[in-house]
């Protein structure tokens, strides 16, 4: 064993750099939690957002398309009509001839 005398005042002053060290690990490890927080609550906003963003390209795709569609549709509409002018005008003199003696 050691004859070497630790005075009260070391110890106390030992202790005090204890706390102090405590003190500091307890201030990280709450902004550490604060972050981790912060950080948890982004992601759940960006995959808010991202869902968001999901249903907001899926309608646009959608409007673009239909938009198309209904185009396309228009033009084959109007084809037909005019062909079936064309036909009912074909049938019109077809008619004609078929009287005729």
């Amino acid at each position: 064993m050691s004859t070497e005398t630790v005075s009260l005042e070391f110890l106390a002053k030992q202790a005090k750099l204890n706390m102090d060290e405590l003190r500091t690990l307890r201030r990280d490890l709450s902004d550490m939690m604060r972050l981790l927080n912060a950080n948890y609550e982004l992601t759940r906003r960006i995959e808010r957002r991202e869902g968001e963003l999901r249903d907001d390209l899926e309608l646009m795709v959608k409007m673009e398309l239909g938009g198309s569609l209904a185009n396309i549709q228009t033009a084959i509409e109007g084809s037909l009509s005019r062909i079936e002018d064309k036909v009912g005008d074909v049938i019109q003199r077809v008619e004609v001839l078929e009287k005729k003696p």
